[in-house]
């Protein structure tokens, strides 16, 4: 649980989101202003493509993580898994079909989703939230009547740099690409900064640090605006950032820090096997369940007829989609949970299983899941590892070799780079964990005793309606009387 002194501290998707557009307006904006001649910059159409160029920078920004899952980017690899789970060619084809129709061809055939494509269907948050955006212009078709939206939608793919590698051309795009990255980085990070304590040859960091947040974005915004006017475009490899990446490497051991056995986010304190599991139980369960998924209706008195309260229909708003799959309603649905409702939900329906038994709700998450994902976790980081190494022409090793080396940094960060503070912080996280896996152990053995009952008074019952029984029980009540 989040102490509640603490509440107010944890930063919300929306919060990053204002403030990535926050900034993408900001550099635009300074890009003008280095570009402006007195004569020019006074022009009315001078001031238009300004507002504008400002207007495609804020939205592309703002809209850049509505695809995004509960529980981040933990949440996005279960609903990849989800989705390559599904082996219906028929879904598949209509899914790409739809995804050809938002993203253009030219993106698909880089992804290889073709005609041909027969392989697994794939989620990445940026693409989700091209889809999403996509729901929104179709519904306010006029008010985005003279915006380029495909500008805006190719923006909003290109901002993740793990999935589109290359830099696109259009210079928003480039901007919102790097905005995403510097927010988080400054805002984020700050929040660990307690966790790391730097050392001798570090001084540069030191003197980064040291600035206040909105300092660091501050000098970030000149001096990318100045790198886009002198180069012409904004690179990923980028001295404006330079800086900012540097302190990324020092503080990615906070945020990715893996134990011994995979276990990871001790020090961010969230129990990313437990969240990952709640998750894909929830995925499974609407899938199998689509009812369940509801309809929303929004409704008033007509105001002429109020006494005999006759209702009419205001708005429609249906969370599953007629024209959608099976999996686009699946996960267009449960992707509009926050964390507290994954959460709420899942002992919701666990509590359904133990009242009404199989069938209904979902099973408890048991130990070797845990364990499962723990082993997942570090499978990924060993995939990581080799492939940086392929990539940069160095020798692979085996599996065992990249255990022994992940070991080996986390032990060397745990002695030299963490404060007391993270050091206790890990101790403090590793009970809680141990103590929600232990509160699912509990459920589990809430549903194994509710069966037992249930088969208890169903045999009971069996007993007592077979006709020996019911022969002995007329005899008994004519000896009572």
């Amino acid at each position: 649980m989040i102490e509640e002194s603490k509440e107010n501290e944890i930063r919300s998707r929306m919060e990053h989101t204002a403030n990535a557009a926050a900034i993408s307006k900001k550099i635009i904006g300074r890009i003008y202003d280095l570009c402006s001649i007195p004569k020019i910059s006074e022009t009315v159409l001078f001031q238009l493509n300004k507002k504008r160029d400002e207007l495609y920078t804020e939205i592309t920004a703002l809209s850049h993580d509505l695809g995004h899952t509960p529980f981040g980017h933990a949440g996005e690899a279960v609903v990849n898994e989800f989705m390559q789970s599904i082996d219906d060619k028929e879904m598949i084809m209509k899914i790409i079909e739809k995804r050809r129709e938002v993203f253009g061809n030219e993106y698909e055939e880089e992804q290889g989703h073709t005609d041909y494509f027969k392989g697994k269907l794939s989620f990445e948050h940026n693409e989700q939230s091209a889809i999403e955006f996509a729901k929104i212009i179709e519904r306010n078709i006029e008010e985005f009547d003279q915006i380029d939206t495909k500008k805006i939608i190719q923006g909003i793919l290109s901002h993740s740099i793990t999935r589109v590698s290359v830099v696109p051309d259009d210079l928003m795009a480039q901007i919102v690409r790097q905005t995403d990255k510097i927010e988080y980085r400054n805002y984020d990070y700050n929040e660990v900064m307690e966790y790391v304590k730097f050392n001798e040859g570090e001084e540069d960091l030191i003197q980064y640090q040291s600035m206040s947040v909105q300092e660091r974005i501050e000098k970030i915004i000149e001096d990318i605006a100045n790198e886009a006017v002198e180069e012409g475009r904004i690179n990923d490899n980028n001295r404006a950032l330079e800086m900012c990446k540097k302190l990324r490497k020092k503080y990615e051991n906070v945020i990715y820090f893996i134990e011994e056995d995979g276990k990871r986010d001790l020090l961010t304190g969230d129990n990313r096997e437990r969240q990952q599991m709640i998750y894909k139980k929830l995925l499974e369960y609407y899938y199998q369940h689509p009812e369940k998924i509801p309809t929303k209706t929004m409704v008033y008195n007509n105001p002429l007829n109020s006494k005999k309260e006759r209702q009419r229909v205001i708005s429609f708003d249906k969370t599953q989609n007629p024209s959608d799959t099976l999996g686009e309603n699946v996960v267009g649905y449960v992707n509009t949970f926050t964390n507290k409702k994954c959460f709420d939900t899942y002992i919701r329906l666990v509590k359904e299983r133990i009242l009404k038994g199989q069938g209904y709700g979902i099973e408890p998450i048991t130990r070797e899941e845990i364990e499962e994902r723990k082993k997942l976790q570090l499978q990924e980081r060993i995939a990581k590892r080799k492939a940086e190494d392929v990539y940069k022409g160095r020798e692979a090793h085996t599996d065992q070799e990249y255990v022994n080396m992940i070991q080996r940094k986390n032990q060397t960060f745990y002695q030299n780079d963490l404060t007391e503070e993270g050091r206790r912080t890990i101790e403090e996280n590793r009970i809680k964990h141990q103590k929600e896996n232990e509160e699912d152990e509990l459920l589990w053995w809430m549903v194994k005793k509710a069966d037992t009952e249930r088969v208890q008074k169903f045999t009971k019952d069996l007993i007592e309606s077979t006709p020996e029984r019911i022969e002995m029980k007329k005899k008994d009540e004519e000896l009572e009387l």
